[in-house]
């Protein structure tokens, strides 16, 4: 009986031995390579899509100046208004402070960017999207009328200066250097290229 299960024992040992046998060799003769993760992709995972990355110039060096232009800007039911400007002199010259704002006046020498003054309009929210873009304005600003004086260095460089709405992308070309108290309202025409020109209209007061 005792002989018996020993011999039992021994035929269970080797089908186990056996097997483990048949396992080396099969892992043996399977190739090893990497995981490639486009293929776990192209099995019905969505992949990241294209994205197009633009890249905004940081804001150059404050210029310093003692002399400041104050741009008298409205902002009327969508449209922008320049209504006037005039030049103060401060007590002592100071640099061009930097702060957020989803409009910006750019002043350009060249193809270089040598300031950039972020400003935004009192009570003004951001634009709502539409169709993917940025070209509805919130409920709350489509009738909004409101007002903001931008200081900006008054500096002999620069050849050309911009108000740019960084939300849509619009660009409105202004007079660089400006003309001190100005007898009418100006509204920056949307061209949507950066020389384009002013066009007058009745001041808004």
């Amino acid at each position: 009986m005792a002989g018996l299960r020993v011999l039992r024992s021994r035929v269970l040992l080797g089908i186990v031995l056996a097997s483990v046998g048949l396992g080396v060799s099969a892992l043996a003769g399977e190739p090893r390579r990497l995981i490639d993760a486009s293929r776990v992709l192209d099995a019905g995972v969505p992949s990241a899509p294209d994205v197009a990355i633009t890249r905004t110039p940081p804001d150059p060096a404050p210029l310093v100046e003692r002399g400041q232009w104050i741009f008298d800007l409205r902002w009327d039911s969508g449209d922008v208004w320049l209504l006037g400007q005039r030049k103060v002199e401060l007590a002592a010259p100071q640099p061009t402070p930097r702060v957020m704002g989803r409009f910006a006046l750019e002043l350009y020498e060249g193809p270089a960017m040598i300031e950039r003054v972020r400003f935004d309009f009192p009570l003004l929210g951001p634009p709502e999207p539409l169709d993917a873009g940025w070209n509805a304005l919130p409920p709350i600003t489509r009738k909004l009328r409101t007002r903001v004086g931008v200081f900006f260095p008054a500096t002999l460089r620069g050849t050309r200066l911009y108000l740019v709405d960084r939300a849509t992308q619009r660009r409105w070309a202004l007079v660089w250097p400006p003309a001190e108290a100005a007898a009418s309202g100006v509204t920056p025409q949307d061209g949507g290229a950066p020389d384009s020109d002013l066009g007058r209209a009745p001041a808004g007061g």
